[in-house]
């Protein structure tokens, strides 16, 4: 028997997965919304026909005997009933490999009485129920339905079969979303069991806005949004609070244009959902978005005041050795000494830098200061750095050297740590009093550095994931107690950046290990450049005030520039340097920016109201080198920004130049 040309159409129209079937022996399928037919790949071509023919269900399941099962207590009971999470695979067009698809359902059959009082027809509500366990039930968007030019031709239509209008009524009903449906005159036809009790009335046909309880604000704006759905043919959407036997609730409602045959609209209809609970989830999840915002400002401020205190202390170190260098004994044992101390200050300084590099290591965006540097500098820095650690462990360490210089193009201090990361594996992992070898060797235009140990080794099925970030290898050892398990995996994105490889090899437990480091070689620099004179020995008799209240730092610069022959003055404070400014017109100001009473900016513009028409140089020598640090000080017009302790080579550069251009 083909199914009721008014049902077909109805249920084609709602929103959400509706199924109609007959209580016959196959369960005829009489109707389908066109959401059901979507997510089950089917058609209208399967009205009519049995369903268990139609959805045969994977027979490993054995879900089409539940079903079935289900639909008979519906008939027996002539009640609702509801299945939850219903294994029920679908099967999949030959198109796509054929088989079945995995699914689980929430069904909900309810039957609905004839005349006569027989079950005349099974309405299926299907939801998937992976989808029902976050969404509530699927919201009717609009209600369709076959019109006439004239509302008395819609109203015979909807009352031509009181089963057809029981079948949609169940449908309806069974959302508790609101469901409503208003004349051209803005006057009530229709509203769901849900709507009514909201409303707190039994029947809405007739009555308007103001009738329903909403205040006449309220319905002046639904009045011109239905009239602006009329004119435009268009669905309209908002949100809004409302007050009913619920309270105080907030919704999301949508009006859509009810269309006649000829494409005149000839009714409203609409939907609403309330949307209190997501509304208050959501201004959560902002508050929790600014409280995280505000978290992470705090933390960036925290690391640059941070960095800021410990570059304090470190730039009168960085210049004390070089004072001790310049004066102190000259012998070899002290040369050592001093580059050592000024590698490790080296070491401390990126180390703050770093500091404020956190998000950039978080998402892989490292930088680096490439310059050109002796392979055997960088394993004597990295073995320097583990020297501690193997030491403790009463390791042998044993490092080959080429005889000819291999002269890379790259970070010094990153590619140091990738070779002293190598090392602190060997040693952590390698019992006490073992062996750890570092030999390089230069192989197809590449430095290749080898570390071997003869330590516990590595499993097999553990050596993919060795280079993934937060792998700690779950290798025992006595000292396998620190680390995060990012040193093998930021060792490998170092090694990249530098246009190199990292790999490792092991046969197995209590086989040992060998990491392998390839980097390309440098090129020859040409003859000019290899020939350039380093930086001037003496700054001449060049005039510079040092402006900083940290008395440790500014003497030890001091102290460093007039050994280079330059004339030096210093203040401790701002105030203080203006005074010996206007006394004393210099050529070049060292400014730091972080003082109490007058800070370095505010200094910077009154030295411009003093010297507006040829001030002397300002450079910002600092702890604060953030961007926006610079930015304030080009707006406070200082000429160059450097941060503490500053290279000194880079200073004495800056400074050469600045004197050269002396009249």
């Amino acid at each position: 028997m083909p199914p009721p040309p008014l049902i077909e159409r109805l249920f084609q129209a709602l929103t959400g997965r509706y199924l109609v079937v007959r209580p016959d022996a196959g369960f005829t399928i009489v109707a389908a919304s066109a959401e059901f037919l979507a997510t089950t790949r089917t058609d209208a071509s399967i009205f009519g026909r049995a369903l268990f023919d139609v959805f045969p269900g994977d027979p490993l399941v054995d879900s089409a005997s539940n079903l079935h099962a289900a639909l008979r207590h519906v008939l027996d009971s002539r009640s609702p009933h509801r299945v939850e999470s219903q294994r029920y695979d679908l099967a999949l067009p030959q198109a796509m490999g054929g088989g079945f698809e995995k699914r689980c359902w929430n069904i909900l059959s309810t039957p609905v009485a004839g005349d006569d009082g027989e079950i005349e027809f099974i309405v299926n509500h299907v939801e998937e129920a992976s989808s029902a366990t976050h969404h509530s039930h699927g919201m009717l968007e609009s209600l369709t339905e076959e019109a006439r030019k004239s509302q008395a031709e819609r109203e015979r239509l909807i009352d031509e079969s009181q089963t057809q209008r029981r079948i949609y009524e169940t449908a309806l009903n069974s959302t508790p979303d609101f469901v409503y449906v208003f004349d051209l005159d803005h006057r009530a036809l229709y509203a769901n069991d849900a709507l009514l009790q909201t409303w707190g009335v039994q029947d809405v046909r007739g009555k308007r806005w103001t009738d329903l309880g909403y205040e006449q604000w309220h319905a002046d704006l639904h009045d011109s949004e239905i009239d602006r759905v009329i004119a435009t043919r268009a669905p309209i959407r908002g949100e809004i609070p409302f007050t009913g036997t619920n309270g105080t609730r907030v919704y999301d409602y949508i009006f859509a244009p009810v269309l006649g045959a000829d494409g005149e609209v000839v009714a409203i209809a609409g939907t609403t959902r309330d949307i209190t609970e997501r509304q208050a989830a959501d201004q959560s999840v902002r508050e929790q978005a600014e409280r995280l915002a505000q978290a992470d400002r705090a933390k960036d401020e925290f690391l640059a005041t941070l960095s800021h205190e410990l570059r304090n202390p470190l730039a009168p170190l960085r210049m004390a050795i070089e004072v001790l260098r310049r004066t102190g004994n000259s012998d070899a044992r002290s040369e050592r000494l001093h580059a050592m101390m000024d590698r490790q200050i080296s070491y401390m300084i990126r180390l703050v830098e770093d500091l404020l590099e956190m998000s950039r290591i978080s998402r892989g965006a490292l930088s680096l200061r490439k310059e050109r540097v002796d392979v055997a500098s960088v394993i004597a820095s990295a073995v320097e750095t583990s020297d501690p650690l193997i030491k403790a462990a009463g390791h042998t360490l044993a490092v080959t050297l080429p005889e000819v210089p291999l002269q890379l193009e790259g970070d010094p201090v990153r590619m140091a740590q990738i070779v002293a990361n190598l090392l602190n594996n060997a040693a952590k992992y390698t019992e006490d009093k073992g062996r750890i070898s570092v030999t390089a060797a230069c192989e197809d235009d590449c430095a290749v550095i080898r570390v071997q140990d003869n330590g516990i080794g590595i499993a097999a099925e553990l050596q993919p994931r060795l280079f993934e970030m937060f792998s700690r290898g779950d290798r025992y050892s006595a000292r396998h107690q620190a680390g995060l398990g990012i040193g093998l995996a930021l060792s490998r994105r170092l090694a990249q950046m530098h246009g190199g490889t990292l790999s490792m090899r092991s046969d197995g437990l209590g086989q040992g290990s060998e990491f392998t480091l390839r980097l390309p070689l440098a090129q020859a620099l040409p003859a000019a450049e290899a020939a350039a004179a380093p930086a001037t020995a003496t700054l001449g008799h060049i005039e510079i005030l040092l402006i900083d209240d940290n008395r440790d730092a500014v003497d030890t610069l001091a102290m460093v520039l007039e050994s280079l022959d330059a004339r030096v003055r210093v203040a401790y404070d701002g105030v203080h340097g203006l005074e010996v400014l206007a006394a004393w017109k210099p050529d070049v100001v060292l400014l730091d920016i972080g003082m109490p009473g007058m800070n370095g900016y505010e200094v910077a513009k009154a030295i411009h109201r003093l010297f507006p028409v040829a001030p002397p140089t300002l450079v910002a020598l600092t702890g604060w080198g953030q961007e926006d640090d610079r930015r304030r000080s080009r707006e406070a017009g200082i000429d160059h920004h450097l941060v503490k302790p500053a290279d000194l080579e880079a200073l004495q550069r800056l400074l050469g130049t600045l004197e050269r251009k002396k009249p």
